[in-house]
């Protein structure tokens, strides 16, 4: 974890953050059935950023109709940010959460 967490980010950030981190976890033991995960969070001066990457099946990044991609999206847009997905490295997924930080009117492209 980088960045002040404890004093940048609101509790709406941070409620949405750790759902996003929930969600991601889960998939990551349930439907990926990885046995390693790397967790990173970021808190800058613009953006808050959660990466979540495994080394399971992996993803078609292309899927959306999964009701928890969907939900962790949802969580993103709501703060003017965005979700992707992207495969892994020889195996897996990397999950990016990007939101801008409070106070910050840029949306994350």
């Amino acid at each position: 974890m980088t960045g002040l967490l404890d004093t940048d980010v609101t509790a709406e950030h941070a409620d949405h953050l750790l759902g996003v981190l929930r969600e991601a976890l889960s998939n990551a033991a349930r439907h990926a059935h990885a046995s390693r995960v790397e967790i990173a969070v970021e808190a800058g001066d613009q953006e808050l950023r959660l990466s979540v990457a495994d080394n399971g099946r992996g993803i078609d990044p292309a899927v959306v109709r999964r009701s928890d991609l969907a939900n962790m999206r949802s969580r993103a847009e709501e703060l003017g940010g965005t979700l992707t997905l992207s495969r892994g490295e020889p195996l897996g997924t990397i999950l990016e959460w990007r939101v801008p930080m409070p106070g910050c009117t840029d949306s994350v492209d």
